[in-house]
């Protein structure tokens, strides 16, 4: 039998007779050189963790011996939070290995904030390559985030990157060192990603500023919650279909033009977590983007008023890009779209004239692009008399172009 024994900040302190039993009874004891000096007088045969398909190897040889007694893995905390328990469960088997799990550092750090733990979503960038458009995906997303860091992708770093995503409205915790020499440092994303070092071992929590904003995080938010006037909005099924049309992906750099309430660019930024831009020209439209990004708050959503293609230049290079109408320009638009346009990347028009659809459709059949087009109709039910009928909205249709 393998048991994978988790230790807590007190050390041999934190384990109760249970474990202390196993791991006096074990034949090869498993962990780090700070777990291991923990019991100086074992008699087992010691392996420190380096590699864990090293450690795995010598689990495996020390288990084919005839005279073989229990194995124990020490680690930190709970082995299941972003531990080594894990990696030994599909390793040797869920029937070979028991966990038993102390308290974790998540919550340790937790109680020494003196925040609840409720919602909290788990993440760690600990040992391996952080991606930040995730990052700053689940930050938007949730309202507390605990993240287990590292030299490379410290408190510091994560802080820049996520104001660089335009993230803001959070409080910051550090814990550093829990335990005997711990230390706290609470503050705003931007004081934290200006400290220049931390403890290697520290614990990074997010906690968002309450605030009355629109909790609606689904696909296809409804109409109501948004500020728009005169209908000036992409109803929320036409917008369903346009963004799946979009091919979003982790990070993708989107561009919305035309982008009349800023509909289509909040649903995009809280799907990809990557860099969304609202184009549009007129001021009172500008107004309801702006109002729906702090309603929503949309941190990585950016407001850009003026009229495309012109005020495209500058814009980092797009994965999609959202064309609400265009009119007469639309050629234009969608020239210079094309040209900026990443490999692979989508454009998705919507529009409800059929010389701008027949324009669009054209414009991506004469570049040789993957292309399609719909038209879609809906009803909705509104009371009448008493009773209830369907009131048409106008039809739309969504053309589609994807870029070789």
């Amino acid at each position: 039998m393998i048991y994978v024994i988790g230790i807590g900040i007190q050390g041999r302190d934190s384990l109760l007779p249970e474990a202390l039993g196993i791991i006096e009874k074990a034949g090869l004891l498993v962990g780090g050189k700070r777990h291991l000096s923990e019991f100086p007088g074992s008699g087992a045969i010691k392996v420190q963790l380096g590699g864990l398909e090293e450690a795995a190897r010598e689990m495996e040889k020390y288990l084919g011996r005839k005279d073989r007694r229990p194995v124990a893995v020490l680690a930190t905390g709970d082995p299941l939070i972003f531990g080594i328990g894990s990696f030994i469960i599909r390793r040797f088997g869920k029937r070979r290995v028991r966990v038993i799990p102390n308290v974790s550092a998540i919550q340790e750090a937790f109680s020494r904030i003196k925040e609840d733990m409720n919602g909290v979503k788990l993440l760690s960038v600990h040992g391996r390559e952080a991606d930040y458009a995730l990052l700053s995906k689940e930050a938007m997303s949730n309202e507390k985030l605990a993240l287990f860091t590292d030299m490379v992708n410290t408190p510091a770093r994560i802080c820049r990157e996520l104001i660089g995503r335009g993230l803001e409205g959070f409080r910051a915790f550090v814990c550093e060192s829990l335990g005997a020499n711990e230390r706290m440092t609470e503050g705003t994303l931007e004081s934290i990603s200006k400290r220049r070092s931390f403890a290697p071992l520290n614990v990074l929590v997010l906690i968002k500023d309450p605030r009355p904003a629109a909790r609606e995080t689904g696909f296809g938010i409804p109409d109501s919650l948004f500020s728009h006037a005169g209908g000036m909005i992409t109803k929320e099924e036409f917008r369903v279909v346009s963004l799946s049309k979009l091919g979003l992906s982790e990070g993708s750099v989107v561009w919305d033009i035309g982008a009349c309430s800023g509909s289509v660019a909040r649903e995009a930024a809280l799907l990809t977590g990557g860099k969304v831009f609202a184009i549009e020209r007129d001021r009172k439209r500008i107004s309801d983007i702006r109002e729906n990004k702090g309603r929503f708050g949309c941190a990585n959503l950016r407001v850009i008023e003026g009229e495309a293609p012109g005020a495209l230049k500058g814009l980092p290079a797009p994965d999609a890009v959202f064309v609400g109408g265009g009119g007469k320009g639309i050629r234009a638009i969608l020239s210079y779209a094309a040209n900026r346009l990443k490999p692979g990347g989508r454009v998705v028009v919507n529009a409800v004239t059929i010389e701008t659809a027949s324009a669009a459709f054209e414009f991506f059949g004469k570049k040789g692009w993957e292309k399609g087009l719909i038209q879609m109709s809906i009803s909705k039910a509104r009371p009448a008399g008493g009773l209830n009928m369907l009131a048409a909205c106008n039809p739309v249709f969504i053309i589609s172009g994807k870029k070789p």
